[in-house]
């Protein structure tokens, strides 16, 4: 997460799943009587709301389809939301991933992953790289605005998974996130939630929001105003919610030379999170850029969604 970025920065089926939280009902209830926990609450939607999914053009490279897509939000104030969905050659039910970038001069927008999606759809997965708009588009604000926003970004991550599982190819018992930053936090949201995905890569997350906010954006707000601040996100903080990602695995990869996240807040997220779980460190800054955490997310995919090994590219 660069320094100088961070400035300026279907039909509707709601069915609790088992949350492993000190106020879950008994197990022996019924799904009728099972109560809504108040994280699928706070992170609720109506799937009805469509998608007005329009193409701006493809492109065939080596068999592999490149969609640049748009489509419409759930919140108004978010407008369309850019995206690319990538298909691999061939009939057939593949597996998915959605894929969520970083906050970063370099690559901070959903071409972060563009090469590694295609590189993937070579071994016949369906991905798609969505844009984010909190804090990428707004600069944090104020508490109350801002979680809304968090609740807002994390719909979205919901939807873009409701989209991906929408294409008649894609193999809805072998779905993958990637996130990254920014795009690992809202992930972290998700799984607590959402129990649709089989596995995810968590790269360098941090389990607070108002971290980031406090020492870029609001550094200097008063005490008064940073003690609200973080009070206000506290429920929407992905800590909160990483303790409930079971059973997807997760994948954990951190940088031994992060400029930005201390080892103790990379170490307190990963340990907060539920089993089953790896964490991997990396010679490498914030933004990951290196060809050993691209191997192992690559080997990790292949694995869990029972792809079929490629030796070479």
């Amino acid at each position: 997460m660069s320094l100088g970025r961070l400035v300026r920065p279907l039909s509707l089926l709601i069915i609790p799943v088992f949350l492993f939280m000190a106020s879950s009902a008994p197990l022996a209830l019924t799904l009728t009587q099972k109560p809504i926990g108040e994280a699928e609450k706070l992170f609720a939607y109506n799937r009805s709301v469509g998608f007005d999914l329009k193409e701006e053009s493809v492109k065939e490279q080596d068999g592999v389809r490149i969609h640049d897509v748009n489509y419409a939000a759930y919140t108004e104030e978010r407008g369309r939301i850019k995206a690319y969905l990538i298909k691999p050659a061939g009939k057939g039910r593949h597996p998915g991933v959605l894929f969520f970038h970083w906050l970063g001069e370099t690559n901070g927008n959903r071409n972060e992953f563009l090469d590694e999606a295609v590189m993937l759809a070579k071994q016949g997965i369906v991905s798609l790289l969505i844009q984010g708009y909190f804090p990428w588009t707004p600069d944090p604000k104020d508490g109350e605005t801002d979680r809304q926003r968090v609740i807002d970004e994390t719909i979205e991550v919901r939807r873009a998974l409701d989209l991906l599982l929408a294409q008649p190819e894609v193999n809805h018992k072998r779905i993958a996130y990637v996130g990254h930053d920014y795009g690992a936090m809202y992930g972290a949201n998700m799984a607590g939630v959402d129990k649709r995905v089989k596995t995810y890569i968590l790269m360098a997350p941090i389990g607070s929001f108002s971290y980031w906010s406090l020492a870029y954006w609001l550094r200097k707000k008063d005490d008064p105003f940073k003690t609200a601040y973080r009070q206000s996100l506290k429920t929407v903080d992905p800590i909160s919610h990483i303790p409930r990602a079971a059973p997807a695995k997760i994948l954990f990869q951190f940088a031994s030379r992060d400029e930005h996240i201390p080892k103790t807040e990379a170490e307190a997220f990963f340990n907060a999170a539920s089993q089953p779980k790896r964490i991997k460190w990396y010679d490498s800054k914030h933004d990951l850029n290196v060809d050993a955490a691209r191997v192992d997310r690559r080997e990790w995919l292949t694995q869990q969604l029972g792809l079929v090994k490629q030796s070479k590219n």
